[in-house]
């Protein structure tokens, strides 16, 4: 749910928080007051793309859109935001986006750097926006197949279609594969077991080539370690002014003094550790100069096994562990290709039993596509008609393709099987009788789409998960009756999801749970904008100025109370 929309310096908004709330919210006003800025804001802030120049309010170098949504329980948006490594804020999610005028905007989700791919996979995921608004759902065929299948409840069915169709098709490269090995197979055996024999003949070691090299390195340089160590021996040790003596003599001097001055133990003490330590460091120097050895044989030995190791690097990968996953990989293949002749009957007998059940799956998924189709026609057609579009047509056009070599056939007519089925759907309109049924964005107006999504939403109100859904244009060409048919379905919908609506007429706007109007007023040279919530005796004078204008009588503000008692009492 959007609870709260903040904007700055956007279009006529100098700055205004609004509020929002659960169920309906009308947002009403002046034309040219900012009603419309309002939705544009919202989708801006979810990933649409704008020239920043055009949008940022006059006067101004940046522009400023927020937004704070409330995540219900079992809502996918944490999912989503933990796929794109962003930790959800317990149950909120706060999107902004900063425009500025001759740079580079930003946009972040709770406080974090984000892109805008990312604001605009969000977007799809909480608001739809219907209306003038071209990238509606509704104008995507794409969408119309998932919309039928939530509707007759067939969106199961297709789910476990898809894993199945995924898992024909590695079994179905398995057996091309083996088919392939099956034309080299006995040229392949012998490269094979050749390649096995010499990895398995070097005994290779995970980390060998590692410590052959280290070994190598001191054996180049025994001289010099020998010298080294030895010379380092003497300084500390094995030389009449060695480290040891001297520290010796300090200690022995100190301890003299000691007795003279107890202030002086502590210092014996510590350089009495250190004489320890001193010791324990020369113990270890001579152990390891004594241990060099100059052995050049077993340089030459090191060598010849380098090159060992380099030449089968050479073949088989970068590294030891490459060449050893490469004899795994072959042994693997090996036994393949010698065991192929069974597995390959096998897996033949698994491909084609899979081929025959997703053929019935799907042919059953379809068949079931079909009658839902009717029924949604049916009750699209009877929707329309109560929002006061006369003898609609409103059909369900299905597509298929044939199935080419290789590929799962279904039906009779052999169709081409994918994830998703054979179906191929698009949702076809005609607002007026004797018109041919059309896809929906070649013929529809804004208010005949935003009239025909409204009555989907109402069919498919337990269905369709998009938690946030803004109507715009919805009362264009209708008025009366139809008006508060349209405000009575608007408040429908609005019971399992949040609805924002902006909209001219009183009948829609008695329905609101939530009821926002906008004001435009000058000052000085300035157009400003606000944005109020109105409640009580604010609603009903704003009722009564969209029955009457802005002279507002009596009788209007009479009309006005009944309008919303009558709203209330349905």
């Amino acid at each position: 749910m959007l609870k709260e929309l903040r904007i700055r310096n956007l279009a006529v908004f100098e700055s205004v928080t609004i509020p929002f709330a659960a169920g309906l919210n009308v947002l009403t006003g002046e034309t040219g007051a900012g009603k419309s800025i309002m939705i544009d804001a919202l989708t801006l802030l979810l990933g649409e793309r704008v020239q920043p120049a055009e949008t940022i309010r006059t006067g101004a170098e940046s522009a400023t859109i927020e937004a704070v949504f409330a995540l219900p329980k079992k809502s996918p948006i944490p999912a989503l935001l933990e796929a794109h490594g962003f930790t959800p804020d317990d149950g909120q999610l706060i999107v902004r986006r900063e425009l500025v005028r001759n740079g580079r905007g930003r946009v972040f989700l709770n406080d974090s750097n984000a892109t805008l791919a990312v604001a605009e996979k969000l977007g799809e995921a909480l608001v739809e926006v219907h209306g003038q608004h071209e990238s509606q759902a509704l104008l995507r065929p794409s969408r119309h197949l998932d919309l039928l299948d939530a509707f007759g409840g067939l969106a199961i069915l297709r789910d476990k279609l898809s894993p199945r169709y995924e898992e024909w098709r590695g079994l179905a490269a398995e057996v091309a594969e083996l088919t392939a090995s099956a034309r080299d197979k006995t040229s392949r055996l012998d490269l094979f077991r050749s390649q096995i024999a010499e990895i398995e003949a070097a005994r290779l070691r995970p980390a060998e080539e590692d410590q052959l090299r280290e070994e190598r390195k001191r054996l180049q340089n025994a001289e010099r370690l020998a010298e080294g160590a030895g010379n380092a021996y003497r300084h500390l040790y094995d030389d009449p002014a060695a480290a040891s003596t001297r520290l010796g003599q300090a200690i022995s001097t100190l301890r003299d003094l000691a007795k003279i001055d107890p202030s002086v133990e502590p210092t014996v003490k510590s350089l009495d550790e250190v004489l320890v330590q001193l010791d324990e460091a020369v113990r270890a120097l001579r152990t390891y100069r004594d241990a060099i050895v100059f052995d050049p044989p077993r340089l030459d030995e090191i060598e010849r096994r380098l090159d060992e190791i380099g030449r089968l690097k050479r073949k088989y990968g970068d590294s030891v562990d490459a060449v050893l996953a490469a004899h795994r990989q072959m042994t693997a293949d090996l036994d393949k290709l010698t065991h192929g002749d069974e597995q390959g009957r096998q897996l033949g007998e698994r491909l084609e039993k899979l081929r025959g059940e997703l053929a019935t799956r799907a042919a059953d998924l379809s068949s079931r596509r079909e009658q839902a189709a009717v029924r949604l026609e049916n009750l699209v057609t009877a929707e329309l008609n109560e929002l006061g579009i006369e003898k609609p047509v409103f059909k369900v056009r299905f597509t298929r393709e044939p199935a080419g070599e290789g590929e799962i056939a279904v039906g009779s007519q052999s169709w081409r099987l994918s994830p998703r089925g054979v179906d191929q759907v698009e949702f076809l309109f005609s607002p007026n009788p004797g018109e041919e049924a059309r896809p929906l964005a070649r013929i529809a107006s804004g208010g005949e789409l935003s009239r025909t999504m409204l009555a989907l939403k109402v069919i498919l109100a337990t269905t369709d998960a998009v938690p946030i859904l803004i109507f715009d244009e919805v009362d264009a060409g209708i008025g009366g009756k139809t008006a508060d048919t349209v405000g009575r379905k608007l408040r429908q919908v609005a019971r399992t999801r949040q609805v924002l609506c902006i909209t001219h007429l009183p009948q829609i706007a008695s329905y609101a749970d939530h009821h926002l109007r906008t004001d435009k007023r000058v000052e000085g040279e300035r157009t400003l904008t606000s944005v109020a919530a109105l409640a009580k005796d604010d609603r009903v004078r704003e009722i009564a100025r969209m029955l009457g204008g802005e002279s507002i009588t009596d009788t209007s503000l009479q009309h006005a109370r009944e309008l919303l008692g009558q709203a209330r009492g349905r």
